[in-house]
């Protein structure tokens, strides 16, 4: 049953009818099932509700988006399939709840609030330092033989024997976190969201002078990727080698120390046709061709088609040979084990082969392997799905994408739960606490490319919305949190002291306690709890390390924040 109050309602304002039902239950939850119908004249794109309902709890939902206002309320907006409705016509919405279910449901009001996400305490000249600091990150990560002008004084040569066992050159490359071991899968990742970045926010990289330095680390990390590709010389793709990993996780933890003074045995770890990880493979090929465009941009065209033709035969490789990375490489099961399985990389992959081929074959093949697998989580180096769909929207026009990441992005905006926030920030998007930090920006580099692909299509409004909840996340990670604490090293006046990292701890011991001898500036650290909460503890490795992936993301929205025109000085 649904009650109404009319009281706060007004005809310039039309209000949809509802009808409310449970359609199932079980031990703590149930799905609601709402049936919207438009009794006016006037077309409702989207409708907007307010209703309220006694321990009324939206965990998720489909055809709308829905936000706790507080005091019992819920904004009920129209989203996707169910954002448009044309006089007379109904459709059918629905929602996870938690708890019992309400026996009614009460509209208070059709008009939403005001977000105040545009609100923001820093200008384009502290999104220019973070985003500057943010690639100094990563030239502490170098491994290998260090340029002659490497900028980080307390970094030298490692690991210069990397693939020694194998016979192969693996030196290079990036270390995964505070640790030292190359871990393909994230690697792959972490080259092709900085490669995304610098090609479609590279305005946001020169305001920042850093450019270069973007290019740079795609670069590295990408040469690092090709020397992992072992295709023996042949057309035959049966013999084929790459090896997935450097170093083994658990030798390698044990032992605190910079990179300099490693004597652990650092193996390599292959893919074969016989012994197959399709993950890791398919997410190279997508960091080869992603990268090999922002060489061509740079001027590199012999660079770019030796990577495109890379990228091709390991993606080849990948569909031909296909199985679960960690069945080859047992070792990173317990440090990157594959949770949405390889599929989203190989729609990934296919995606940036088709913007980098412009071949027709690889648009269909990602359309092919696409499925929404994270939808109701973030993309990260495990699950691309979600940047898949921004990607597919734009190049096919399709609704169907456009569906997809509506219903992500209002979870993402209404759904997550929230850390504490300020006057002007609703507070971080929290999912996980390992990494809360990563997974929130993330999702705002996200969001900036999917408000891109909006304006395009002439829904500025939207995009709007998406630009500003970007925007909010990145300023939580600057500061604008209750604690105005900054979780990106050097940035601002309070900013992490002892991040989870070997070299820039200066010690030999995890556990020595003061502040780290060197300063690792740039580095988002992984981020607080879900109350907000949060130590500057070496120890703590899930919310104080550190990552390559990390800063992947984090950067592409500094740099998508500052390509907005009121940011562009220059």
């Amino acid at each position: 049953m649904l009650k109404s109050k009319t009281a706060n309602c007004t005809p310039a304002d039309p209000v949809p009818e509802l009808a409310y039902a449970v359609t199932a239950t079980w031990n703590g939850g149930y799905n609601g099932s709402l049936k919207i119908t438009n009794s006016t004249s006037t077309t409702m794109k989207p409708w907007s509700i307010i209703v309220e309902a006694e321990g009324l709890d939206i965990r998720n939902s489909w055809g709308m988006t829905a936000t706790d206002l507080g005091d019992g309320t819920i904004l009920l907006e129209g989203s996707g399939y169910g954002e448009k409705l044309s006089p007379g016509r109904s459709v059918t919405v629905g929602f996870t709840g938690k708890g019992q279910p309400p026996a009614d449901l009460v509209i208070v009001s059709e008009t939403a609030p005001e977000t105040g996400w545009a609100e923001s305490p820093f200008d384009g000249g502290d999104y220019e330092t973070a985003l500057d600091l943010s690639m100094d990150f990563y030239y502490a990560q170098y491994s290998g033989d260090l340029p002659d002008d490497h900028p980080i004084a307390w970094r030298g040569d490692s690991a210069l024997d990397d693939g020694a066992d194998v016979g192969r050159d693996l030196s290079g490359g990036f270390y995964d976190a505070g640790d030292h071991v190359k871990f393909g899968l994230p690697q792959a990742y972490t080259a092709t969201v900085l490669a995304w970045g610098a090609l479609d926010y590279k305005k946001g990289y020169v305001a920042a002078g850093s450019y270069n330095d973007v290019a740079a680390h795609v670069e590295w990390v990408s040469d690092y990727l090709l020397r992992a590709y072992d295709d023996k010389g042949t057309a035959d793709l049966s013999d084929d080698v790459f090896y997935g990993q450097v170093g083994n996780g658990r030798i390698d933890h044990a032992w605190w120390g910079p990179a300099e003074q490693m004597t652990m045995e650092r193996p390599a770890y292959a893919i074969t046709a016989e012994n197959p990880g399709t993950e890791v493979t398919a997410q190279t090929a997508a960091g080869l061709a992603s990268s090999a465009m922002v060489l061509l941009e740079k001027g590199d065209a012999a660079g770019a088609a030796t990577m495109i033709d890379a990228a091709e035969s390991l993606f080849a490789f990948s569909e031909a040979y296909r199985g679960t990375y960690t069945d080859a490489i047992p070792d990173a099961e317990a440090f990157y084990g594959s949770h949405s399985g390889y599929m989203d990389e190989l729609a990934w992959a296919a995606t940036w082969l088709f913007e980098a081929t412009g071949k027709a074959s690889y648009l269909q093949k990602a359309k092919e392997y696409y499925t929404p697998s994270g939808q109701y989580w973030a993309m990260s180096w495990d699950d691309q799905s979600m940047g898949t769909a921004v990607r597919l929207a734009e190049f096919t026009g399709e609704q169907r994408y456009f569906d997809d990441l509506d219903i992500h992005f209002s979870q993402w905006i209404y759904a997550v739960d929230r850390t504490p926030g300020t006057d002007t920030n609703g507070g971080l998007g929290w999912i996980d606490e390992w990494g809360s930090n990563r997974y929130a920006a993330n999702t705002a580099f996200l969001a900036l490319q999917y408000g891109d692909v909006l304006k395009a299509r002439g829904e500025g409004d939207r995009a709007a919305d998406l630009n500003d909840f970007a925007r909010d996340q990145i300023d939580y990670m600057l500061g604008d949190n209750p604690d105005s604490f900054s979780y990106v090293v050097g940035f601002g006046e309070s900013s992490p002291a002892s991040p989870h990292h070997r070299g820039a701890s200066g010690t030999l011991h995890v556990g020595t306690t003061g502040p780290n001898l060197n300063r690792l500036d740039g580095a988002l650290v992984g981020g607080p709890g879900r109350d907000g909460s949060y130590r500057d503890d070496r120890t703590d490795y899930a919310g104080n390390e550190v990552a390559i992936d990390y800063n992947a993301g984090f950067s592409g929205a500094l740099a998508g924040i500052l390509s907005e025109d009121q940011f562009l000085f220059t």
